[in-house]
Parts: C-alpha cells; structure tokens; sequence
C-alpha cells in the first residue's frame, strides 16, 4: 500500500513541476505579449497621426521637420544628415540591435532554440518570405527600375501582428500567440538578412569595412577576456555605426554586427548566486525590526546594497542592453519610424493602387504570406519533421499566416532602400498600408470564425 502511495505521490509531484514550468513560460510570455502588443498600439496611433498631417498639412507641416537638416560635429568628425535620415540611418540601429538580442536570446534560450522547436516556425518564416517575393516578381519581371522592391512584402510586424491580436484578448489560443510570436522572429532574422545582403546604401568602400572589423574583433576579444562594462559596448557600437554608415552597406547592420557579439555570460554562476543571496537573506532578517525603518538600518541598507551588486553580477550585458532599451525600442523608437515615414499624401490614384509595383505588394502581403507559411507548415509535419504545440492546428496556422500579412515596419524599411525614384516609394508606402488593413481584418475575422465553430 505504501509503494502504491509513494508511486501516486511521485506523479503529483512531476504533474505539480510540470504545471509550475508551463504556467512559468505562459507568464512570461504573456509579459512579453503585453509589451508587444501596447507597442504596436501606439504604433497604430503614430501611423494614424502621420497620415492625416500629411494629407491635411494646413494642420502642421510634419514633413518639413523630418527635412531640416541636423549637424553633429566632434573635433575634425562631422555628421550632417536630415532628422529624417537621422531616425532611419541611427535610431534604427538601436531597433535592429534591440531584435538582434532577441533573435539571439530565442536561439540560446527560447522558441529557436532547439531543432524541435525552431523548425515549423523557421519552415514557415521561410515560407512566408518565398511567396510573396515570388508573387512580387511575377508582377515585376519586365520592369527593372521595381524589380528591387521584392523585399518589401516578404517582411511581418511583431508589434502590429500583437498590436491586433492584443484586441481580441482571450478569444485568440495561446499556442497561436507563441507560434506567431516564433514565426516573427525568424521572419526578423530572414529580413535582416535581406537587408544587409541584398540593399546597400550606395558604393561599398573596403576601407571602412576593414576598420569595421577590425573594431569588431576588438569587441570580440574583450568579450572572450569577460569584459562586462556595457558603456565599453555601447561606445564600441557608436564606432561601429559610423564606419558601417560610411562603408555602403546600410547602417542599422551595425546594431546586427553588434548585437552577435555581446557577452552573454555572466560573473557569477546561478548557485553563487544562489548561495550568496540566501546568506544576505538570512543576515537581512537578523538585523531587521518592525520598529526602525530601514531607512535608519544601516546594517539592512549595506545587505540591499550587497544584494543589488550580485544581481549585476548575475545579468549578463545582453541582458541589461535588452531589457533597458526594449521599451525605448518600442514605445519611442518605432512610433517615431512611423511619423517619420508613414505620411504619405493618400491621392486614390487608381493607376498608382493597380501599378504593378502595388499590386505585387498587396497580392503578396495578402496571399503570398499565409499561402508560403501554411503550405511550408503543412509539409513540415505532414512529413513529420516537425509537429504542432498542444493547442495548435491546421486551422491556426493559416490564422497566423493571415496576421503575418501585416508588414509594416520592416517592410516600410525596405521600401526606402529599395527604389531610386520617391514616387515608387510612396506607392509601396500606401500598398503597405492597404495590405496591413487587409491583413489586419482578415485575421480577425478568421480567428473569431474558427473561435465560433469551436463553440
């Protein structure tokens, strides 16, 4: 009877560890949801904003700040550039530094990074970048002046994608939400791609790009001597974006560049840790009384502050960089991107909407996108290299294919690197707007049909 008791007693505790684990990992998913999701809201609003100054410019003319030109001289170094170029060539390097940690910490440690887990999200990123490049193509074979543009639509929008999801709350699976999530970053990762290969900014000059990585390597070894200053990485970075901003290839690839090779270690281990915290713990409750503040507690202020030094300790560089300029990334960086480059003046010229350089970016937004992830999803656990997440479907996966149609940052990015000419700029502009509406509505609707068959 005994035995039979201790057996049944095991199971409760490996069933309690494993519900403590999954209830974990859903918490700090939601936390990181939640993020998304407000960020993608004031991206929204900041979209929304941009887009009625410029069509209504008596209000206030927004582009003619985003045109005034701003100088930044140190010594014999001089950087002159439009506020606008300002945001695309240099806040967007911190927003690309900031999704390169991210890709970084889910290939260490998260939803990439183990081939179970990573390769239907990977599969169907790919996917979901093939088709719509294809479809781009079809529309712009002949015409060599938008045939350059076949990265726009191949880009999806964590912010926007959570921003839409967030309003359907709990009607939206979580496994949806995880996999959407995964998907997005691997998405991140082809489009930084993309954009490093495939869209210099104008001539490459060797000899920047030689500096570049001589600084990197520099880098590199004061990682390897565990080096942990972050001001040293974040100067180094400074560096690093001026020689890439002067070497051709466009500048943002210097927050990628960076962002591979911050430290990820940390000083102490988790059992130092560990085994020092608890200690300050029991010495913390020694010398603490109700009846004295802590304020006049010196012996409490001096364990707090013993207590404060082992958590920097025990957070890697890549850690703090993150979570100190996640936020700044998306509630300053992004909206800001967003009134800087989404106000294009909306003239509902027909022959512009039916362009071809339009229309391949709708049909592949639309279309392409959840047509390229559902069928390479489909082939990958048809064929049984990977399997779907308790809770996720067939029908689920063509849902987050719909929302991954919603592409608008990266790939209104692209559309400024991608066209010499700014009137095929503002086509792509508004096809991105248009697809992103569309994208945005066809999702919803699909994911409260499914909800109501369900029920």
């Amino acid at each position: 009877m005994s035995s039979i008791l201790q057996e049944r007693l095991q199971k409760i505790r490996k069933h309690y560890w494993l519900y403590k684990r999954e209830r974990k990992i859903r918490d700090s998913f939601s936390h990181f949801f939640h993020k998304e999701a407000t960020g993608g809201l004031l991206l929204f609003f900041a979209t929304i904003t941009a887009l009625i100054l410029a069509n209504f410019p008596q209000l206030f003319n927004l582009n003619a700040v985003w045109e005034k030109e701003l100088t930044i001289s140190i010594g014999d170094f001089v950087q002159k550039m439009s506020l606008r170029d300002w945001i695309n060539d240099g806040l967007m390097m911190i927003f690309f530094f900031v999704v390169s940690l991210e890709i970084k910490r889910e290939i260490m440690v998260g939803e990439l990074s183990s081939l179970r887990k990573s390769s239907l999200p990977i599969a169907a990123a790919i996917g979901g970048m093939f088709m719509p490049a294809v479809i781009y193509f079809a529309f712009n074979i002949n015409s060599p002046e938008t045939i350059c543009g076949w990265g726009i639509p191949t880009a999806t929008d964590i912010a926007f994608a959570t921003g839409v999801l967030s309003l359907l709350g709990k009607r939206v699976p979580v496994s949806m939400k995880i996999f959407l999530i995964a998907l997005a970053i691997a998405d991140d990762l082809g489009a930084i791609i993309v954009i490093a290969v495939f869209y210099p900014t104008h001539a490459l000059h060797f000899d920047m790009l030689l500096i570049a990585a001589m600084v990197m390597a520099i880098v590199f070894a004061l990682n390897s001597l565990q080096i942990r200053h972050t001001f040293i990485y974040l100067i180094s970075g400074i560096i690093l974006w001026f020689l890439v901003l002067q070497s051709g290839i466009h500048a943002t690839v210097s927050g990628i560049l960076l962002a591979s090779i911050i430290p990820t270690r940390t000083r102490i281990s988790g059992t130092k840790f560990y085994a020092h915290t608890n200690f300050l713990v029991r010495k913390f409750r020694k010398h603490y009384t109700e009846n004295k503040t802590i304020l006049a507690n010196q012996e409490c202020l001096d364990v707090i502050n013993a207590m404060r030094s082992e958590i920097v300790k025990v957070s890697s560089p890549m850690q703090k960089l993150d979570s100190s300029l996640h936020g700044f990334s998306m509630y300053v960086i992004m909206p800001i991107f967003a009134l800087a480059n989404a106000g294009v003046v909306i003239n509902f010229n027909i022959v512009d909407i039916f362009s071809d350089v339009s229309l391949g970016i709708i049909f592949g937004l639309i279309i392409g996108k959840p047509a390229g992830i559902f069928l390479f999803g489909f082939i990958m656990v048809k064929s049984g290299m990977s399997k779907f997440s308790d809770g996720m479907n067939y029908r689920l996966l063509l849902n987050a294919g719909i929302f991954a149609g919603i592409g608008f940052t990266m790939s209104m990015f692209v559309s400024n690197l991608a066209f010499e000419h700014q009137s095929y700029t503002d086509t792509a502009k508004i096809a991105i707007l248009i697809s992103s509406l569309v994208a945005g509505i066809l999702g919803v609707t699909a994911t409260l049909s499914t909800k109501k068959k369900k029920m």
